[in-house]
């Protein structure tokens, strides 16, 4: 009998290898890469296929190990947490406060490094930084950190040609562009560290943030417009070659991260393919391309970016094949085809990673893209042309004003209602979103007519409206309590909802948001949309910390919010200062909240019990500025207290009577949740909303005062998002790791 042979051969071995790498990257692989291996060419009968996917897995399995035993001698994996002095040398310039990248003395690799100051820090320099490190550390990739910098004493230094360049690039975009040399950078170089939050925010929930990175399209721009130069220069048979020349040093100057190194393999490997006027077939060149990505960068394999960019490219490749053969070859439906299909088949992957699938990008990428083609060899040639003030400004002029159009798109296209799928991220959402892919695959088959896919697709909605609607008919999972609040878990930052027996909801803090991690979008929209809230009578912010009005930007853009309400305490924070700035914009009713402030929703009362600007310690705390709120609920009543410590605690000693439930304050830092005040409040439990974190939270004296009370304690990082439930004898709590029936007395 003759050995079966193995479909798509170019793609099943770069499966084996890749699954070698994953095994040397991460040791707990290597057992399913014995048994996928093994299994698959003792079962399959594959004979010499299977020893040959057996000895590609085994090649991956010695690269990856090499690659993390390389990797675990860098500077990032030596340091150690803690107090650093380190000699560096900077390697990407940048504005003080910003994240840049720099070399250390006697070892290898780059670290990254922030220090306060107000000069700008340019490649080249070398200096002596004194700081903290801190460890970053993930199942994948144990060598990521940050330098935290407090001084640094520079030396002179004469920068490389590269240092210059990136200097050179850093003045001339912030000279040209302004307030958008953020996006210009992002746009030419991958840099993101100053692009403004809110635009961060549209272009990720409108699913356009690929044009704010570096990617394969950015890539492949860059390469069809030297083309283009090199021809009408009169170089036609030069061009592929010269345009091959000009993106390995574009691709180097950037850094060489995964998704360029991927289009640019495989821009001149199409070069070099049609230069010997031969077609390969699509499935073996990606699949030869990202071969070569790995062994280049075997870490390519846990880069979010670099899945993004494949999937990316392999749904719209395979859509727009789809819509040629039967569609037609026009270029529209070619680009309608290529942006459903690149949705499609990354949606499992931002589902899990971010909790969401941005549906509007289908239709903005059509025009988005387009003007991203013009914009590029705009922004490029006032950049290159710098030395010609006239010609510089004029390119600026017309690249900036195309910026400013997909910024209003971007922006625009995130305030329509249902823009994007939000959810809480995880396996979940990613397996519906990859059964949703896979079901498309199905009835838009390589060789389906239009008329056949129409079928299969109708039968296929006939199903999941069947499935949906027994669903629907189960009744959905309700306390019926007369008031529940909901202690999310956000991560190390607070956030409550408080809903009432008619169904009327109330948010208190809004949790963290940094860079892409966005509370407001990965946790509490979700959950709202999850239990069917459309609208929020108000918003309370406990004070101006990020970790508390992080979110609340995505859920003002998601939810009716009738009014917002804080301690109006003036704080040194640009992001605070855009909130209510967007607040204002929207037309939403602000208020101070101070103590004496009393809100009343369905019986349940609300009421402030803290700060008043006249206690003594106004203005010398954000923290204990923090509000204190009391909520009750016939003979159940709850404290939560922000971020207040010991000071304001004892400015209400007194003041505030026994209750059933604590928030426990500043996520249970040591400066917090005193004796005394555990004495006059006597709650039966108390939850503490905190995460991940460096500071030590929460602290062992302030586990300690609350055992020693007797106060049964539920934390959100281990419970997860915590529910009260009240009802006329009691209460019950519950998270992750249990439940808890308590009556009052």
């Amino acid at each position: 009998m003759s050995p079966v042979r193995v479909p798509s051969t170019a793609a099943t071995g770069l499966a084996a290898f890749a699954a070698g790498v994953a095994a040397g990257l991460w040791a707990p692989l290597g057992s399913l890469l014995a048994i996928a291996i093994g299994g698959g060419a003792a079962v399959a009968r594959w004979r010499g296929a299977g020893r040959t996917l057996a000895l590609v897995g085994l090649a991956g399995v010695v690269h990856g190990g090499v690659a993390h035993r390389l990797d675990e001698g860098r500077c990032a994996a030596r340091l150690e947490a803690g107090p650093a002095a380190v000699m560096v040398r900077v390697a990407t310039p940048g504005p003080a406060g910003r994240i840049v990248e720099a070399s250390v003395a006697g070892c290898r690799g780059s670290i990254r490094i922030r220090f306060p100051g107000r000069d700008t820090v340019w490649a080249g320099q070398v200096g002596r930084l004194i700081g903290t490190w801190e460890p970053r550390t993930s199942r994948w990739r144990p060598d990521d950190g940050l330098l935290n910098g407090t001084a640094a004493r520079w030396t002179p230094a004469v920068p490389t040609l590269g240092e210059r360049l990136r200097n050179h690039l850093l003045a001339t975009v912030g000279r040209l562009y302004g307030t958008r040399a953020g996006m210009v950078e992002a746009l030419m170089v991958g840099t993101r560290g100053t692009i403004d939050r809110e635009v961060a925010a549209a272009f990720s929930q409108t699913g356009l943030v690929h044009l704010l990175s570096i990617s394969g399209f950015h890539v492949g721009l860059v390469w069809a417009w030297l083309l283009l130069g090199f021809r009408l220069a009169r170089l036609p048979r030069a061009a592929p070659a010269a345009a091959a020349v000009v993106i390995v040093g574009y691709v180097a100057f950037i850094g060489a991260p995964s998704p360029a190194v991927r289009a640019a393999t495989l821009a001149i490997l199409s070069a070099v393919e049609r230069h010997r006027q031969r077609l390969p077939a699509t499935g073996a060149l990606f699949a030869l391309v990202a071969w070569i990505v790995l062994l280049a960068d075997p870490w390519a394999l846990s880069d979010l970016g670099a899945w993004l960019s494949a999937t990316a490219l392999w749904g719209a490749t395979a859509a727009s094949h789809w819509s040629d053969r039967v569609v037609g070859e026009r270029p529209v439906w070619r680009m309608v085809a290529g942006s459903i299909g690149a949705t499609l088949a990354t949606a499992p992957i931002t589902a899990l990673a971010f909790g969401s699938i941005p549906l509007i990008g289908v239709a903005l990428n059509l025009v988005a893209i387009p003007l991203t083609a013009l914009a590029v060899p705009a922004v490029a040639a006032s950049l290159v042309g710098a030395a010609w003030p006239w010609a510089a400004a004029g390119f600026a002029a017309g690249g900036g004003g195309l910026l400013a159009v997909l910024e209003l798109i971007a922006d625009r296209g995130a305030a329509i209602p249902g823009a994007a799928l939000l959810f809480e991220p995880g396996p979940l959402p990613a397996a519906m979103a990859a059964l949703v892919l896979v079901i498309l695959m199905w009835a838009f088959g390589a060789r389906h007519t239009a008329r056949e896919a129409t079928h299969r697709l109708l039968a296929a909605a006939a199903t999941a409206g069947a499935a949906h609607a027994v669903v629907g008919a189960w009744p959905r999972s309700h306390t019926g309590s007369r008031l529940t609040l909901h202690f999310l878990d956000v991560g190390q930052g607070d956030a409550v909802l408080l809903e009432s027996g008619n169904g009327r909801w109330l948010l208190i803090d809004a949790g963290p948001a940094d860079g892409a991690r966005d509370a407001g979008r990965r946790v509490i929209v979700p959950y709202l949309r999850r239990l069917g809230v459309r609208r929020l009578d108000a918003a309370i912010l406990s004070h101006a910390h990020r970790d508390h009005y992080g979110g609340l930007g995505t859920v003002l853009a998601s939810v009716r919010v009738d009014r917002v309400l804080d301690p109006a305490r003036a704080a040194d924070d640009a992001g605070y200062a855009d909130l209510l700035e967007r607040i204002a914009r929207l037309g939403i009713e602000w208020m101070p909240l101070r103590a004496g402030a009393r809100l009343e929703l369905d019986g349940v009362i609300l009421e402030a019990l803290h700060p008043d600007t006249g206690w003594s310690g106004w203005g010398d705390d954000l923290n204990e500025d923090s509000a204190v709120l009391r909520i009750t609920s016939g003979r159940f009543g709850a404290v939560l207290t922000g971020d207040a410590g010991l000071p304001a605690e004892a400015a209400l000693a007194g003041r505030v009577g026994r209750v059933s439930l604590l928030k426990v304050g500043h996520h249970g830092s040591h400066g917090a949740t005193g004796a005394g005040w555990l004495r006059q409040l006597d709650p039966a439990a108390a939850v503490i909303s905190v995460g991940r974190n460096r500071y030590g939270h929460p602290a062992p004296e302030a586990l300690s005062r609350l055992a020693a009370a007797g106060v049964a304690v539920w934390r959100t990082d281990r419970d997860g998002t915590v529910t009260v439930a009240v009802d006329d004898s009691g209460f019950r709590i519950a998270g992750r790791r249990g439940a808890r029936r308590i009556r009052i007395d």
